[in-house]
């Protein structure tokens, strides 16, 4: 059975792989659980020796990645090499702090015993990961579980099964036999990999598919590290500052098309600025350039695909006949550009039951309410089943900490500044997932603990 690497901006088929058999999923299992135990007798820093190679093909593949990230999953190809080089920035911190966050820790110290904690490796991990951002979730998702000394089998989605293959033709190229390996193909692959012998699931996705994952964790009885949903609500505050505002608010909802877990997903305006802050918010949606994703000149380029497009439509249809109105945009292009393309749309009138505030909106659509009272904000803002990240805008910083402590969410930017670091905790509250990664806290969930107390 073959699966087909289709372009959404033109949909026409890229390339095909295999789709990989449950003989073939087991079967790199077993050679994980075989190849664990000497990687992880390496230690930190000849795992990190080898894996500082690996990372030094991909930055000097840089281009072939991002071309291959643009066709296949539709990010324009300037956002793209952007991108690009910002995820290579989140290995070299792992790689310069690993031994720090994974030596031991001397917890009691007297004349005559010591006690330390010791991080040691929980096993075989079975990896599975989105489109969005192909390589950097590939990335998060892999390297400080490797570094920790887990072996990886990893589950690519099958959208970018192409970037699957590539990451993969690097890091076997540098790896020990078993260490690192993919399997490729649906949902029920994914499955298929979590059921077999394995010790540890990282799982970055939606929240639905996570959960079904996590009750195979659960009953089998092994850690599962989970980045899910989101519907991250923006702030603007009366004291705003709206040029700036507006800025980051289009940023944070358009790039990626919209495509970001983290992304701003629903805003939520004061009444006293409202119009204002809509007039501005709908003449930069309505300025960006829509094209295929490998031209220059593309601001905003396809969904990744004809079902993400489908989702959006509806979404935005039942929004519509449940009486909210469209300040700009609204519409699909598909018929007109012959891809996965929306227009970067608005939507006003906004109301709890509408599928655009309930749900995670994955495209370049926003939802927008009013309020009146700080209390309603943070209310509005709180309305939802996920807590990814919030971001609040306001030139009081008395009032951006007293709003950001009482919002629901694992991560909070404050007038634009930038969460999503190597040296954060990155995870969510609620439906938005369990565990954090990045930072000392992401090395810390990949590794299990082990207290040695002895005489000195």
């Amino acid at each position: 059975m073959k699966l087909r690497s289709v372009n959404p901006s033109n949909y026409r088929v890229l390339g095909e792989v295999d789709v990989s058999t449950p003989d073939e999923i087991a079967g790199k299992v077993r050679l994980a659980r075989a190849a664990q135990r000497e990687w992880a007798a390496l230690g930190v820093a000849n795992r990190v020796k080898i894996l500082r190679k690996a990372v030094a093909e991909f930055s000097e593949k840089k281009s072939e990645f991002a071309l291959l990230e643009t066709r296949e999953m539709g990010r324009p190809i300037k956002e793209s090499l952007a991108v690009f080089e910002k995820t290579l920035a989140f290995p070299d911190w792992y790689f310069d702090n690993a031994e720090k966050y994974l030596g031991p820790e001397t917890t009691y110290e007297s004349e005559t015993e010591i006690h330390q904690v010791y991080r040691e490796p929980i096993g075989v991990a079975a990896v599975i990961i989105p489109w969005n951002y192909p390589v950097r979730n590939f990335i998060v998702a892999t390297f400080q579980s490797l570094i920790s000394g887990n072996a990886i089998v990893l589950k690519h989605s099958e959208e970018v099964p192409l970037c699957g293959k590539l990451i993969e033709d690097v890091m076997t190229r540098h790896l020990p036999p078993g260490v690192f390996s993919e399997v490729y193909g649906p949902g029920d692959v994914g499955r298929t990999l979590v059921e077999q012998d394995v010790d540890l699931l990282s799982f970055i996705g939606s929240t639905r598919t996570g959960k079904l994952l996590y009750e195979i964790a659960g009953k089998k009885f092994f850690k599962a590290v989970m980045e899910m949903g989101g519907s991250a609500p923006g702030i603007v505050f009366e004291d705003a500052d709206v040029d700036a505002a507006v800025k980051s608010i289009c940023n944070f909802r358009l790039v990626n098309a919209g495509q970001n877990c983290v992304g701003l997903k629903r805003l939520i305006v004061h009444e006293s600025g409202f119009e204002e802050v809509l007039g501005r918010l709908a003449t930069a949606f309505a300025a960006k350039k829509i094209g295929t994703a490998e031209k220059e000149s593309t601001e905003l380029g396809p969904l990744v695909a004809k079902r993400q497009l489908d989702l959006l439509v509806s979404q935005v249809e039942d929004a519509i006949q449940k009486g909210a109105k469209v300040a700009v945009g609204g519409n699909s292009l598909e018929s007109a550009m012959g891809g996965a393309f929306h227009q970067p749309t608005i939507l006003t009138g906004i109301s709890s039951e509408m599928r655009v505030w309930k749900e995670e909106v994955f495209g370049p659509v926003l939802p927008v309410a009013i309020f009146s009272n700080d209390e309603e904000a943070i209310n509005l803002a709180n309305d939802t089943v996920y807590g990814l990240g919030a971001y609040v805008y306001t030139t009081s910083p008395e009032r951006a900490s007293k709003v950001a402590k009482q919002l629901e969410t694992g991560a909070v930017s404050v007038n634009g500044t930038t969460c999503v670091t190597p040296w954060n905790p990155f995870g969510g509250y609620k439906n938005s997932g369990m565990g954090r990664e990045h930072g000392k806290y992401g090395f810390h969930e990949l590794t299990q603990l082990k207290v040695i107390a002895r005489p000195k």
